[in-house]
């Protein structure tokens, strides 16, 4: 099985963030891996926060085509030496972090996605998971062939919720996170769970995805 090792990893430490503030912080981090796990952002692996990374982060994002406006979003997060925010340029920051995250959600860059998701899951999983065949995955990441809207789908997805665990799972744990079973499954595991011809907008996508939603703090896990 062949790894194409294309995602960086993010690891931030908690007092990294300040001066900004856990709101802000946990904002930032969350566009930093999800940009990492799309293979939108590249490079050097993430350890913290500083002006240059969040102009780093600002021209991946245009570069891709998402928020055209994400310099002058993360502007007040890009001088050097970081300075503490007052209350009102929060607030525009905290929504400007939130509109940037739902652009993420909302586009799927294949292109970059492919190596990334290759390089956590290897092929022969990644297969499985998307529901195609070996040649077509291939032919599909070396851009022999557009990828289907439905796959893009499916794979963009993958890359969300691989965002969404990577703070509390190297690339072996994702892996072994899909196949164990889980309570709030009904005992299944997550791949399981999916099936064959899932779609990001079934029930069973929606379920898998809230369970690795709680590892980011997105939502707390139901009772």
């Amino acid at each position: 099985m062949e790894y194409h090792r294309e995602m960086i990893d993010v690891r931030i430490a908690p007092d990294a963030i300040a001066p900004w503030g856990p709101t802000l912080g946990a904002a930032l981090a969350a566009l930093l891996t999800r940009s990492a796990a799309m293979g939108v952002l590249s490079g050097q692996p993430v350890t913290r926060l500083d002006a240059a990374l969040v102009k780093r982060l600002a021209a991946a994002l245009q570069d891709h085509g998402i928020g055209s406006n994400a310099g002058v979003v993360l502007a007040p997060l890009a001088t050097e030496p970081a300075r503490p925010i007052d209350e009102a340029t929060q607030r525009q920051l905290a929504a400007g972090l939130s509109r940037l995250n739902e652009a993420l959600e909302a586009s799927a860059t294949p292109g970059t996605e492919w190596p990334a998701m290759r390089g956590v899951f290897g092929d022969e999983m990644l297969i499985d998971l998307l529901g195609i065949g070996a040649s077509s995955l291939r032919r599909y990441a070396g851009g022999e062939r557009p990828t289907p809207d439905d796959v893009a789908a499916r794979l963009h997805w993958l890359a969300m919720v691989v965002a969404d665990l990577a703070g509390a799972y190297n690339e072996f744990g994702i892996r072994r996170w899909f196949d164990r079973p889980r309570s709030p499954l009904g005992g299944k595991s997550p791949r399981h769970t999916l099936g064959r011809d899932w779609s990001p907008d079934d029930d069973a996508a929606a379920r898998v995805r809230a369970l690795a939603s709680v590892l980011s703090g997105a939502q707390p896990l139901a009772a």
